[in-house]
């Protein structure tokens, strides 16, 4: 098991660095429309992908629809919920209300990639134990190969017998 955690961590992690990504460019998006204190967060519980954005505003034409809309048109991930704050706003939009109030996603959406990492895993974990039993069965044959070889040359040997001490044989 410790040999499998970090092939675990890696792919976790290669699959984590496309939503960073997606989550640091929405963020400089919303920074740009105007809004401060901007943060973004997006998680997945029980199979409902959520993003949640707390942003702050002075001015009072910046509305909690119009960062719906900069989220819907520009976020690439799958998302089920999306919950925003602004000041003291908070609303929360599934994506069926999103799609109504705004129409199809502008972006090219991100298939949901929660199955897509399972089975990554469980791809790398067959390849690494087919490589394991490869390496096994490759030191099984090394092994049968080398003792076979040790008891062959043993065989061809001519018998070795010391020479006889001196005074052999004994006179009678």
């Amino acid at each position: 098991m410790r040999r499998v955690a970090p092939l675990l961590l890696l792919c976790l992690a290669l699959a984590g660095c496309g939503l960073i990504g997606d989550l640091a460019s929405l963020q400089a998006r919303l920074t740009d429309a105007g809004y401060t204190n901007v943060s973004t967060d997006h998680s997945s519980i029980n199979g409902t992908d959520r993003l949640e954005v707390t942003a702050s505003s002075d001015d009072p034409a910046k509305t909690v629809e119009q960062i719906a809309e900069i989220v819907w048109d520009s976020y690439p991930q799958h998302v089920d919920q999306v919950s925003i704050a602004l000041n003291e706003t908070y609303e929360v939009y599934t994506a069926d209300a999103l799609r109504e109030a705004f129409g199809e996603r502008l972006v090219a959406e991100k298939p949901d990639d929660d199955a897509d990492v399972g089975r990554t895993i469980v791809t790398w974990l067959i390849v690494a134990a087919v490589v394991f039993l490869l390496f096994v069965a490759g030191l099984v044959v090394l092994i049968v190969f080398l003792v076979r070889r040790s008891n062959r040359r043993r065989a061809q040997q001519q018998p070795y017998y010391p020479p006889p001490p001196p005074g052999w044989p004994p006179a009678a």
